[in-house]
């Protein structure tokens, strides 16, 4: 009696984990994740519409399980010797990753949180990338954007862990992302300046790098009295960046001391709220210490006439300027002294 052949069944790959993308940047994100570790976009009410289904728990299985898997990987790639410093080495902060274990065993991974897992994958980039292995650090990014992308919830050290990463791999458009959501509720936060200050170093724009520089001088007492728990977790990068920035006390002339000092109390007053502390900008307006508005392009009239009669929105996307009530000419001519000595303080003239 002839057999009859069975159907061959379609091949599925267990250890592939499913992938969507983004609906606000599309970028990749597995199946199971619940925000986008590009752009922070909240993926609630997509497949599943938020609730763990019995696939989407199938589904974070799997994704924990690749976690495993890469933090076994890195575990053997620090137990190698590491390779010799070389002058290729990418510049970003000095990070160490923690020893394996006292007695130089591997981790219980059993034991391990995902964001202890995403944590160390993240030390294994920046180690590699310091020692300048760019592609054992490339190797590795993947799996410390896909970890951090499987938790519940980022927290700012945790989008600022992901800017790093993307620096590492030269993704400025998910660095930009990063630096936005650190922004988000907190304008001037000092972990997006230090993104912000080394993305421009690496690609030698000397004119941010000195605009960057004056903003977190100008924004560092103030931030750091909100006592951010990322600050105390990356307060020497922080205290190094700042003492690498030249002394406000020393960029300012002599002659113009008192009247830029007026001009602080009145721009805090008066225009904080829309421009930012120090005219770095806000949520609600631009940054004043900008190419932008150099004297050649904005001259001190346009100041002027932006207080006394409001400007349309040319620029940039907050909408258009209204007139600013109660200020007399005289304050104008202070706080515009106090904005251009912000603005020779980083290098715009």
């Amino acid at each position: 009696m002839p057999v009859t052949p069975r159907k061959s069944r379609k091949s599925v790959d267990p250890g592939k984990p499913a992938t969507r993308h983004c609906p606000s940047c599309g970028a990749a994100i597995l199946s199971e994740a619940r925000f986008c570790h590009g752009c922070g976009a909240s993926l609630e009410g997509g497949p599943g519409g938020g609730k763990w289904s019995g696939r989407g728990l199938a589904g974070f299985g799997v994704g924990a399980g690749l976690i495993a898997v890469a933090v076994l990987a890195l575990v053997m790639f620090s137990e190698r010797d590491a390779p010799p410093p070389s002058s290729s080495a990418l510049p970003v902060p000095n990070f160490k990753a923690p020893p394996i274990s006292s007695s130089g065993e591997p981790p219980d991974l059993s034991q391990m949180t995902p964001r202890e897992a995403a944590d160390r994958l993240f030390n294994r980039v920046m180690m590699a990338s310091e020692q300048g292995n760019r592609a054992e650090a490339l190797g590795f990014v993947p799996m410390a954007v896909q970890a951090y992308g499987a938790l519940p919830a980022l927290d700012r050290d945790a989008h600022y862990h992901l800017g790093l990463i993307h620096a590492v791999a030269g993704d400025r458009a998910n660095l930009d992302r990063q630096i936005a959501a650190l922004r988000q509720g907190a304008p001037n936060h000092l972990l997006a300046l230090v993104l912000e200050h080394d993305a421009a170093e690496k690609s030698g724009d000397q004119t941010t790098v000195s605009r960057v520089l004056a903003a977190l001088v100008t924004a560092y007492d103030v931030e750091i009295a909100t006592k951010r728990p990322e600050y105390d977790a990356h307060r020497n990068v922080l205290e190094g960046l700042r003492a690498a920035a030249p002394s406000p006390a020393t960029q300012l002339p002599a002659a113009s001391l008192g009247a830029a000092e007026n001009g602080t109390a009145l721009f805090a007053a008066n225009c904080a709220a829309c421009h930012g502390s120090g005219a770095v900008g806000s949520d609600t307006g631009p940054p004043l210490v900008h190419k932008i508005y150099e004297p050649s392009h904005h001259d001190d009239g346009s100041f002027y006439r932006a207080v006394g009669e409001g400007v349309r929105s040319h620029h940039w996307p907050f909408g258009d300027m209204l007139p600013v009530p109660g200020i007399s000419d005289a304050e104008v001519e202070q706080i515009i002294t106090y904005v251009r000595e912000l603005q020779r303080a980083a290098g715009i003239k």
